[in-house]
């Protein structure tokens, strides 16, 4: 809890403004109903979605790529500020601060991180994480970890993430084969299905690895309209099989032209358009979803804030199903 303490930021109000179209609820837009909540004093959040920013690319850098998605909580949330509200007013919107990264020490921010996303559930909230490099995956599946259950993670990523570590060390690239490795320990399995990931971004090895593993794997190449039905079936059958599902979005799944700013940009990514927001509504439908995060945005490399418009509307269209 000590780490917890060190490495947690209470939200910043002063992120959330923008235009005032009016008070009534038609008009509203989200810098005027969200609810700053310090994380030390929450108590009850039930039917809330709750932000969290996760200020940390020490995985990144581990992993040699473009540093600078630690600054993209505070930067995403600029855009989402000004969002019109279209979602339940049976909902609440949280905004529960930053977990911060002591210089290079990304091990303790992965602890500050887990006991952060058990407080949000404890509370009867849902986590929607804002990386951050994408070893956020580690730290927000530590935290929703349940001995007496099962947690599937959907993955939508150009690259597998499952390298060994380096040096004995974690980075953005080692998330699920850490995970594996840890449940293999205590006798089980990790239930992934990685979805839009790119031959070019994976070595064959790698892809090898996994299909070892049990992960199943759904292509960027098979993401067209004739495959959309078989890819549902497939989806519904993975959320089936496991009794909670985490969903994790890479930002540098989607072509360069659509999110310039990530990480490790893709030039033959994903194109987010009809047939790409009809999987990630049906994503958002599974009834077992308990967590989300959106991991790579780099603020640095962005232009125009396309990719953070684009990591807001994934973010908007996930409201959108309350």
């Amino acid at each position: 809890m000590e780490t917890f303490k060190k490495l947690y930021e209470k939200p910043n109000t002063d992120l959330w403004h923008g235009r005032i179209d009016g008070e009534s609820p038609e008009y509203l837009r989200w810098h005027q109903v969200v609810d700053c909540v310090d994380l030390n004093e929450v108590s009850g959040s039930t039917n809330s979605v709750v932000l969290l920013g996760f200020c940390c690319d020490e995985g990144v850098r581990r992993n040699l790529g473009r540093e600078g998605a630690k600054a993209a909580p505070d930067y995403l949330r600029k855009v989402l500020s000004n969002l019109p509200l279209h979602f339940s007013e049976n909902i609440k919107l949280v905004d529960a601060g930053n977990i911060n990264t002591n210089g290079y020490d990304l091990e303790s921010a992965h602890e500050a991180l887990a006991i952060a996303v058990q407080k949000i559930r404890a509370a009867g909230g849902f986590p929607l994480l804002i990386g951050g490099g994408h070893e956020i995956t580690y730290g927000h599946f530590k935290g929703l970890y349940n001995s007496n259950r099962s947690v599937g993670v959907i993955n939508l990523d150009a690259h597998l993430d499952m390298r060994p570590l380096m040096d004995d060390k974690q980075n953005s690239g080692t998330s699920f084969y850490q995970l594996n490795k840890d449940l293999f320990d205590v006798g089980k399995r990790l239930n992934y299905l990685a979805i839009g990931i790119q031959e070019i971004s994976n070595t064959k090895g790698l892809l090898s690895y996994a299909e070892s593993q049990g992960v199943e794997i759904i292509y960027g190449k098979e993401l067209v309209p004739h495959h959309i039905d078989a890819i549902k079936t497939k989806i519904e059958q993975f959320a089936q099989q496991v009794d909670d599902l985490y969903f994790t979005i890479d930002m540098d799944v989607f072509a360069a032209a659509f999110a310039p700013g990530v990480s490790a940009v893709a030039y033959d990514g994903i194109i987010p358009d009809s047939n790409f927001y009809e999987l990630l509504s049906f994503i958002y439908q599974q009834p077992n979803l308990i967590s989300m995060d959106i991991a790579e945005l780099n603020p640095r490399f962005d232009l125009d804030e396309r990719t953070a418009k684009l990591a807001a509307n994934l973010i908007f269209q996930f409201l959108q199903k309350f």
